[in-house]
């Protein structure tokens, strides 16, 4: 792979560098800064240019730049040939800001193609956004090759790991600025994101806020910026305390579904006028910009909703440069950050995770050969009523492809699970990044801040499964999957004996689901005399390696079955023992 420094000096744009006087260089280029002008480059050079983009907003935005040379024609849903048409006649030189949708019809419109050259822009999102938009993406990668010249640009580009054999056969560009200012994340671990952002808002709302600015002054906060990709949350967010939409901006995809969610709430443009509380989902984490004097931006990230997870070298990065700098606007509190994240650490280990790659390798081999074997109207049965989502294949025009974009995207995912396991893994994440600076005593400063934060997210973990237990919910269930479980296995006192304690009641849970087993292997319907009992634990617990002293009486603490303590006369003598019912049976775990 060939890599190539571009310096940037002290320059504030890519159009003020020789490499990109006639558009960008060909192949991967890593900007390094958000808001240097890549598009506009692409935009603004002598060239016929398409820019592909992410989101229809980033199209817009290429659009309505008022400092463009030429006119740009946005190409997107809705968007017709004779429009299109319409364009060329009247411009000379063309340049179209395309989504990746709509490529392929552009292309069509366009038939030659060897007359533009093409910029791909915010391109990690092509690994980030593939579970949601397997077949975009897809068909992005195979019509970009029908191109001479294309460019891959981001601020953030994927890590070489997770590269697929085609971008590392490209050249990497590498521009380096002086002067580059890193942002300083705050960071505050919780056990209940939306919750804890909530009381958090609230305490804004009630009570102010006052961190130190970047001048060091401590200074009070107007406005709330809040990075959580999950429309759900904002929604349980915003109702949970009854905000006004006066004083709530959310920035969302506009489709129904969210609409319905949010009901009342309205899906608002990025370039509407700031509100005291302002929401953004990952439709906004890339290319939009925000313009505000005081400002303070958070990011919430759940370990346990999945969507929510932000990759620090991505796009934590990409939201820290969401608030722009310019003559009007220069928020004091640009340098810093706030992170409020959980931590998960029950995800798959490595080998588990390289076991499932391996059978989904097994799999796709196994789709692949299907298709040759089958005929027309068996594979077009086939395709039809499967999902192809969890394979590393993918089905474009009718036929099964073999897809590493897919693989990668899951082993990107993987590892960003991985991050979000423990708050080390955080933390190395950011010491990582060239973007971010962590310093030890810098939250001493912080004091007042720090206070209501903590205030806001710490929730002990007794009162969370006392709460669930009164008021049982999917929603607890989602975000504490082991809580179900105590409510299945464990009665309250015996929660309350562990002292609520986490891996104590987690060890208990195991061990009632290995005495289920035991209670299941000693059963039979009826009288059991308390000998043949305790023979029938002794095997069970030689058969499962359990070491306690096996008694007839431990029958009495099965909840699996019924059971009555009894005698019974055999043989004209009285034998102790215990009735067994099935009429309850109801194994579990």
């Amino acid at each position: 792979m060939e890599k190539i420094i571009i310096e940037g000096g002290n320059k504030r744009y890519l159009s003020e560098l020789d490499e990109f006087k006639n558009g960008l260089p060909f192949g991967i280029i890593q900007k390094t800064r958000c808001d240097v002008g890549g598009t506009y480059v692409a935009a603004n050079c002598p060239s016929n240019y398409i820019i592909v983009c992410p989101f229809r907003d980033l199209v817009d935005s290429i659009a309505a730049d008022k400092n463009n040379k030429y006119n740009v024609f946005k190409c997107y849903g809705g968007i017709t040939e004779r429009q299109f048409k319409k364009y060329e006649e009247d411009n000379t030189v063309k340049k179209i800001a395309v989504t990746y949708d709509s490529l392929p019809k552009l292309i069509n419109w366009i038939g030659e193609v060897s007359s533009y050259k093409v910029l791909v822009d915010e391109y990690h999102l092509i690994l980030e956004d593939m579970d949601f938009r397997t077949d975009a993406i897809t068909n992005l990668m195979n019509q970009i090759k029908k191109f001479d010249h294309y460019s891959f640009l981001s601020a953030t580009p994927i890590d070489i790991e997770y590269e697929i054999d085609f971008f590392k056969e490209l050249p990497h560009y590498l521009v380096t600025w002086e002067n580059a200012v890193k942002k300083k994340p705050i960071r505050y671990k919780t056990t209940k994101v939306n919750a804890g952002l909530a009381r958090f808002i609230q305490i804004f709302l009630n009570e102010g806020l006052t961190c130190p600015d970047i001048n060091g002054n401590k200074s009070k906060v107007e406005e709330l910026y809040i990075f959580i990709n999950s429309v759900t949350s904002i929604q349980q967010i915003v109702s949970s305390l009854e905000l006004s939409p006066n004083e709530v901006k959310i920035c969302c995809a506009d489709r129904i579904r969210n609409r319905k969610i949010l009901d009342e709430y309205e899906i608002e443009p990025v370039s509407n006028p700031n509100k005291k509380i302002n929401f953004f989902t990952k439709k906004c984490f890339q290319g939009c910009n925000l313009f505000t004097n005081n400002g303070l931006v958070i990011v919430a990230s759940d370990a346990y909703r999945a969507q929510t997870l932000t990759d620090i070298s991505t796009t934590m990065e990409q939201i820290a440069g969401r608030i722009r700098i310019n003559a009007e606007y220069q928020n004091i509190f640009r340098n810093i950050l706030i992170h409020i994240y959980s931590t998960n650490s029950k995800i798959m280990n490595d080998e588990e995770f390289a076991d499932l790659m391996e059978e989904k390798e097994v799999e796709a081999q196994r789709i692949l050969s299907s298709q040759e074997k089958l005929t027309k109207e068996e594979w077009d049965t086939l395709i039809k009523n499967r999902n192809f989502e969890s394979d590393i294949v993918s089905i474009i025009e009718g036929k099964a492809v073999y897809n590493p974009l897919k693989k990668q995207s899951f082993i990107y995912k993987q590892g960003l699970r991985k991050m979000y396991s423990n708050g080390f893994y955080i933390r190395a994440a950011y010491e990582d990044s060239e973007k971010f600076e962590l310093k030890n005593n810098y939250q001493k400063n912080w004091e007042d801040f720090d206070v209501k934060m903590k205030k806001a997210i710490i929730v002990s973990y007794e009162s969370l499964v006392k709460e669930y237990l009164t008021n049982p919910s999917e929603q607890y269930e989602l975000e504490f999957p082991e809580f179900k479980e105590y409510r299945r296995y464990l009665k309250e006192s015996e929660m309350n004996s562990l002292r609520w304690n986490k891996e104590k009641m987690m060890k208990a849970v195991a061990d009632k689901k290995i005495m289920n087993k035991i209670y299941d292997e000693v059963y039979s319907y009826g009288f059991v005399s308390s000998k043949e009992l305790k023979e029938r634990f002794a095997k069970a617990f030689d058969k499962y390696g359990i070491s306690i002293s096996p008694k007839a009486t431990l029958i009495e603490d099965c909840s699996i079955y019924s059971v009555t303590k009894t005698s019974k006369r055999i043989d004209g003598e009285k034998v102790v023992g215990y009735e067994l019912n099935s009429l309850t049976f109801n194994l579990v775990g």
